[in-house]
């Protein structure tokens, strides 16, 4: 499928608006929490989109997720003919009372994304690889079949 690049910029609006409304209503009215420590902080939700790219070659369609502190096993990886959702969760061990610990920040959270492909591609065929904290997801478009012209009786 050819993509005007108008079309396509539409596309990515269409995309950042989604994730801007479904993050206000998730968010609400609870916009500034307590740290650990009492201070106030922003909130962050409950999950974090990964920062990603997205390259359609003539064959394919790749997308080059950073999940840092994910292990390969915790992602969860759901692909439609038009379609692409990726998450994980990012594990942490119970909570201690170690010594010589004054305070701790880094917590488990999870990651979510989900995009609309630019053109068809085929489920079965989908392959990822999970190297350094970057996912790399390659998935091979269908073939566009030939276009049959009907003439009228």
């Amino acid at each position: 499928m050819v993509w005007d690049p108008f079309f396509e910029e539409i596309r990515r609006l269409e995309d950042r608006m989604n994730r801007m409304f479904r993050s206000f209503w998730e968010e609400g009215p609870r916009l500034l929490e307590r740290g650990k420590r009492g201070e106030i902080v922003p909130y962050t939700r409950e999950y974090k989109e990964p920062y990603l790219d997205m390259i359609e070659t003539d064959k394919d369609i790749i997308v080059t997720a950073d999940m840092p502190g994910v292990d390969k096993k915790d992602i969860d990886i759901r692909v439609t003919e038009n379609n692409i959702e990726i998450s994980a969760e990012t594990k942490r061990e119970a909570e201690e009372k170690k010594e010589g610990y004054i305070f701790r920040e880094r917590m488990a959270g999870k990651y979510y994304r989900s995009l609309t492909l630019p053109s068809s591609v085929d489920p079965e065929k989908v392959k990822a690889s999970y190297k350094n904290g970057v996912l790399e997801v390659t998935l091979p478009k269908t073939e566009i079949k030939k276009k049959t012209v009907i003439k009228i009786e």
